[in-house]
């Protein structure tokens, strides 16, 4: 009888042994197992760092697409705005981030950085994700503005050099490039205001009078637009823009000048391939969504569903090609 129960009990313990020494194992198994097996990409929130200040048109649209972004890959993205620097102090964190899907990038310039000496590196030193947009600009003044249109706009800061106050967001950033290239085909010399972040300055320098004109994008001054506050004198584009059609071009009043803006999506150089085409195919598929584009339309940008991955590469680097002689003119080109 001790016999029996002694044997019972020895053959529980090896049973307990075994059982603990399988657990164990298991759980070695999935420690030594790689990353994207055990845990399949994302499984925690991602980071988004935006280089302008909450309000400016690079963040309202980066935060639309992020809002989309989040239901495809089932993880909320956190923005963290970095202003400074035309976008490149954030840049600098982007590329030093861990290459690993979570830490994302916004740039609107990140092409021709660059060449205006604000950063060592271009977007070929990233993984570039997507241009899933572009947005035209407006030419605006204060509503209690002596100008009827930028003819007159154009006629006065050549009359009065220097006088002319222009409201714009950092040297090297694309409302900056648009008040230079004002300049050069208009032959005129303005007082360029240079705020330190995106358009929310040009919008509260407009709104409050305390400069004669700016170019921004039409997200950052809708509100001032709509109290009353900014008057626009044209766009950007090279017709009327649909829905906003009651404003005139740029061109309708003798100044031929044809620039938008968009933004790149880009991350840390070096993202393993699943999580790289997990990006890639959540970009595709919000860029060429209904809703999207619907709420996209309401900022005044328009979609690109087409420009992600290596075709968003390739626009970025005709966009330069054309950037880099207007910049060279301007003495903006400091990469020679």
């Amino acid at each position: 009888m001790l016999k029996r129960v002694s044997s019972r009990v020895n053959n529980e313990r090896e049973e307990g042994i075994m059982k603990r020494t399988l657990v164990f194992l298991a759980g070695l198994v999935l420690l030594l197992m790689p990353w994207s097996e055990a845990m399949p990409y994302p499984d925690k929130p991602i980071k988004a760092i935006v280089g302008y200040e909450a309000g400016s048109a690079v963040d309202i649209n980066a935060r639309i697409f992020f809002k989309f972004m989040e239901k495809e890959l089932g993880q909320p993205i956190a923005v963290v705005n970095k202003p400074g620097a035309a976008g490149s102090l954030g840049l600098r964190e982007v590329h030093g981030a861990s290459p690993d899907g979570y830490t994302i990038g916004v740039s609107p310039s990140i092409n021709v950085l660059k060449i205006q000496g604000l950063l060592p590196y271009t977007h070929h030193d990233f993984d570039v994700l997507g241009v899933p947009a572009y947005t035209w600009c407006l030419l605006a003044v204060p509503a209690k503005s002596p100008f009827k249109d930028a003819k007159e706009l154009a006629a006065n800061a050549k009359a009065n050099p220097g006088q002319v106050k222009m409201s714009t967001t950092t040297k090297g950033a694309v409302f900056w490039m648009l008040c230079k290239y004002f300049e050069r085909i208009t032959g005129t010399k303005l007082n360029v205001i240079s705020n330190p972040g995106g358009a929310t300055y040009i919008a509260a320098q407009l709104g409050g009078g305390h400069a004669d004109a700016g170019f921004a994008s039409i997200a950052p001054l809708k509100s001032q637009i709509d109290a009353g506050n900014i008057r626009v004198l044209g766009t950007t584009t090279e017709k009327r823009v649909p829905g906003f059609d009651q404003w005139p071009t740029l061109k309708e009043s003798g100044i031929d000048m044809v620039m938008n803006g968009w933004i790149a999506y880009v991350a840390p150089k070096g993202l393993p391939p699943e999580v790289y085409k997990k990006l890639i195919a959540a970009s595709a598929k919000v860029a060429a969504s209904k809703e999207y584009i619907e709420e996209n339309a309401k900022t005044g940008s328009i979609t690109t569903p087409e420009c992600i991955g290596q075709e968003a590469v390739k626009f970025l680097d005709e966009d330069a090609a054309k950037q880099r002689p207007i910049l060279e003119e301007l003495g903006a080109a400091k990469d020679k």
